[in-house]
């Protein structure tokens, strides 16, 4: 068995309370997710954090015709992993949105990133962050494309309408994505 990634999707301050484009339930999120992260590093996890990085230009952006107000902003205070979620030396970061065009929700979509866990050996995933039904379903998504054993963690996931997240975590589950709370997932490291 190889091993285990952690991905942390977009837990940035744009998508939380009070950013641009909040997901719901964000404060009640970062302090679990963090003490998971913690957990993950010490089991000897790869730890893996997504973030938008998006041009001022970006497509998804309502001055750009797309559906979203401006955020996440390369190099804005609003791109900015949130407090108190830090890297460490040896996590892989991943920066997706990059181009003007295309929503950029996938962790792996033009990112590299199959190819960086598959050289560090990894080949199971377990999916956390924001938002629900955007950025961690297609992350998870493309993950079980990829090859690896994928897993949602149902419980350090945040929606933007939290009315939608029964829906897709059974989505995802028909897709071959399985679900389980941080802990559970922690634990079979």
């Amino acid at each position: 068995m190889g091993r285990a990634a952690l991905i942390v999707v977009d837990v940035q301050r744009d998508f939380c309370e009070g950013g641009a484009l909040a997901a719901a339930e964000t404060k009640s999120l970062l302090e679990p997710l963090k003490n998971q992260i913690e957990n993950a590093r010490r089991r000897g996890a790869v730890i893996v954090f997504t973030r938008d990085w998006h041009p001022e230009n970006h497509s998804s952006f309502a001055a750009s015709g797309g559906p979203w107000p401006a955020h996440c902003v390369m190099t804005s205070s609003g791109a900015e992993f949130m407090p108190p979620l830090r890297t460490e030396s040896g996590d892989v970061v991943i920066d997706k949105g990059t181009a003007v065009a295309g929503p950029g929700y996938s962790g792996f979509e033009d990112t590299g990133l199959a190819s960086r866990l598959k050289a560090l050996k990894v080949d199971r995933i377990g999916v956390s962050g924001i938002a629900t039904e955007y950025c961690v379903r297609a992350t998870a998504l493309d993950g079980v494309k990829e090859g690896f054993e994928t897993v949602v963690l149902t419980d350090v996931i945040r929606a933007v309408k939290p009315e939608q997240t029964a829906r897709v975590v059974k989505e995802l589950q028909n897709a071959g994505v399985k679900s389980e709370t941080a802990a559970e997932w922690i634990r079979k490291l």
